[in-house]
């Protein structure tokens, strides 16, 4: 009977010691997210769903900035925000941070061209927009734009410079339409060889600026007010940006690279005070889209650009995280030491 009691006693004693160790586990487990909600309150206080977002009056510029790429949250919220903007605030346009010839492709098919937005989405040269998510953004602006007449539809772009090559076909395809076929395009059409393994050389820049220089002649011949010749002419521009910034020294390669981003989104404004509301949603990472003239990472923002240029017309929102879901794995041929990168605060 004594042994019996002991028995229960030990039994008790056990139970009692598993609970604990059960309860410092999860103690230990969540404690990042227990200080952090608790260093955090105020901010979770004052946090509200995308639908309670307003914009202040006068503002006609939105850049929406994510933390990180590579995020299903903020890619998720790229959608969010457009849509309200669309519905309440009457903005008709959206710029991402991908080059301005990449982009081409993904608003041909919103103005309701052929394809299908999954296969558009992957084709982008940032492996990050290969996503659900961007190709949920895609598919809604080409319903929307089916549902209303066509001086209110929505137009797609790309604020970047970095892959010149993506464009390529688009402008052979036109010069070859529009009688213009005689343009020499063999430098060009070398760069966009999706079987090129190099690098582009000095007399490779040279040649692609050449052919790009006649080529602009030619296209400034033709009706400048057509829509088309205007953005086959930014197509040829972009490209020779590009290799402005081939040559540009390393450790001020960034600074160019927002700068040329912050042109190329004022042209693309410009345009929209034409074609619709004169109202444009930016998305980028935080860095490009901050309104700080200096970060850790930069020397000057793209978004400091354009507060110094349009003001209070200039809105940015930034955004951070403490968890979020990681949707690299996701990604076509994402490398898996990439994780590190995307999944920190910027």
């Amino acid at each position: 009977m004594k042994a019996l009691t002991v028995l229960k006693k030990i039994g008790k004693v056990i139970l009692t010691i598993a609970l604990v160790i059960a309860i410092g586990l999860t103690v230990a487990l969540n404690i990042k997210t227990v200080l952090a909600a608790h260093k955090n309150k105020d901010v979770i206080a004052a946090a509200a769903p995308a639908t309670e977002l307003t914009i202040p009056e006068g503002v006609q510029i939105i850049g929406l900035g994510e933390a990180t790429h590579g995020s299903v949250e903020f890619q998720e919220s790229k959608l969010d925000v457009l849509k309200i903007l669309v519905e309440k605030y009457d903005y008709r346009a959206i710029a991402l941070e991908a080059d301005f010839c990449d982009c081409l492709e993904a608003n041909a098919y919103v103005q309701g061209g052929e394809g299908n937005a999954r296969d558009i989405a992957n084709n982008f040269a940032f492996n990050i927009y290969h996503t659900q998510q961007m190709a949920d953004l895609l598919e809604w602006m080409r319903t929307y734009n089916e549902s209303v007449p066509a001086d209110r539809r929505l137009r797609f772009y790309g604020f970047d410079m970095q892959n010149p090559e993506q464009g390529v076909p688009h402008l052979v395809t036109y010069l070859e339409a529009h009688g213009l076929g005689d343009c020499d395009t063999t430098a060009l059409e070398n760069m966009a060889d999706p079987n090129r393994t190099e690098g582009l050389s000095r007399q490779d820049i040279v040649d692609i600026r050449a052919e790009l220089h006649t080529i602009d002649q030619a296209l400034a011949a033709m009706d400048n007010e057509d829509l088309d010749v205007i953005t086959m002419r930014k197509v040829v521009e972009n490209m020779g940006t590009t290799m402005d910034y081939c040559e540009v020294a390393p450790e001020n390669s960034i600074t160019f690279r927002d700068t040329a981003m912050a042109a190329n989104v004022t042209w693309i404004f410009e345009q929209e005070k034409t074609l619709g509301t004169g109202k444009l949603m930016l998305t980028g990472h935080n860095g490009h889209i901050s309104k700080a003239s200096q970060t850790i990472m930069y020397d000057v923002t793209m978004g400091s650009l354009l507060k110094e240029q349009y003001g209070n017309a200039y809105y940015a929102l930034g955004t951070d995280f403490f968890k979020g879901t990681d949707n690299i794995h996701h990604l076509s041929g994402a490398p898996a030491d990439r994780k590190d990168y995307y999944l920190h605060s910027a």
